[in-house]
């Protein structure tokens, strides 16, 4: 544990040895959520420097060491991008490059997942996309495809695909890059589920249908994957199961090492502030398809906690449209309140 943390120094001085040569240099620790936090319970850290007229941010993984994203800024707010601006995933492939231009989008964006494979490539014009935007689900097929006016004025034409190419939505955007008119949902079958009336960029009304492409009353609401049962009920159960797990013969190994090892200790006694994420994968039938951990503590805690939670509850599948549609949920664990 030790030596992994004098490295992790190490690799702290360096950078910011490297960045200070440029210019005045800040180095600030964030939580999984992008707020302000002490380093031992980070996910990300940020170094700020200066060089001429122009501010740099580069944004690590705390955990990997692995660069998140690289910015620059026309302002110490960090509120006007400039330049190329490049995001990356946590095993390091690049998963984004955005040209700024005034804090406004322009040129080509493209983005990719974490394997490498294209998801995403559009063009875009003072923010606003113009020509052609393709988005590919993971195994390579079309999902969305958004065709614009040439002249930049978001004046176009948006349709998304159910991933064996069957149409799940149309819909039109008026200047500005505002949907307009009707926008029109439909089921795996073909039939019409769900149509949302726009009006210059606002939603103004939703018309609901059955499974028989029928209108009626009522409300339908997009809504996220989520599970079953209450947030309490589950957290009660997790507390129970994870006591007895502790209680047991089960025991952290310090020699092993590793980022995050600094806030649990041999008992499973946690420091203040330490949590886990979880991602959560839902199918359109409400069933957990994947969970992966995107905070990490500790790999044995981090595996003990996963198995935990794969097998508390059952899910009611996200709805979108009217429809029910597969979708991810986070959910975050404070460790130091078991």
């Amino acid at each position: 544990m030790k030596y992994a943390y004098t490295i992790l120094a190490l690799l702290f001085s360096l950078t910011y040895t490297a960045a200070r040569a440029q210019g005045d240099t800040t180095i600030t620790f964030y939580d999984y959520w992008w707020k302000k936090c002490d380093k031992d319970v980070s996910h990300y850290y940020r170094i700020k420097y200066k060089d001429g007229n122009w501010w740099h941010t580069r944004d690590y993984y705390i955990q990997q060491n692995i660069l998140q994203k690289e910015v620059t800024y026309s302002d110490d707010s960090l509120q006007v991008k400039q330049g190329m601006t490049y995001y990356f995933h946590p095993n390091g492939q690049l998963q984004k490059k955005v040209r700024y231009l005034d804090d406004k989008t322009e040129g080509m964006v493209k983005e990719y997942n974490a394997d490498g494979r294209l998801i995403d490539s559009g063009l875009y014009k003072h923010g606003i996309p113009y020509k052609t935007r393709i988005k590919w689900d993971d195994n390579g097929n079309v999902i969305f495809k958004g065709v614009y006016d040439e002249a930049g004025y978001g004046v176009g034409d948006e349709t998304e695909y159910f991933d064996d190419g069957k149409l799940s939505s149309h819909g039109i955007t008026r200047e500005g890059f505002k949907r307009d008119s009707i926008w029109t949902f439909y089921t795996h079958e073909g039939v019409v589920s769900c149509q949302d009336l726009y009006d210059n960029g606002s939603r103004v009304g939703r018309m609901c249908y059955d499974k028989n492409g029928t209108l009626y009353t009522g409300t339908c609401e997009d809504q996220p994957a989520q599970p079953v049962e209450k947030s309490e009920t589950i957290n009660n159960r997790f507390i129970q199961r994870y006591s007895d797990i502790k209680e047991s013969n089960y025991k952290i190994d310090q020699n092993t090492g590793g980022i995050g090892a600094g806030t649990v200790d041999a008992n499973f006694k946690f420091k203040k502030g330490t949590y886990i994420v979880l991602k959560v994968y839902v199918d359109d039938k409400g069933k957990m398809t994947n969970i992966e951990v995107v905070h990490k503590v500790y790999p044995q805690v981090d595996r003990m906690v996963a198995d935990i939670f794969s097998n508390i509850s059952k899910f009611k599948p996200a709805t979108n449209g009217n429809r029910p549609v597969k979708a991810s949920f986070e959910w975050p664990i404070p460790l130091d309140q078991l």
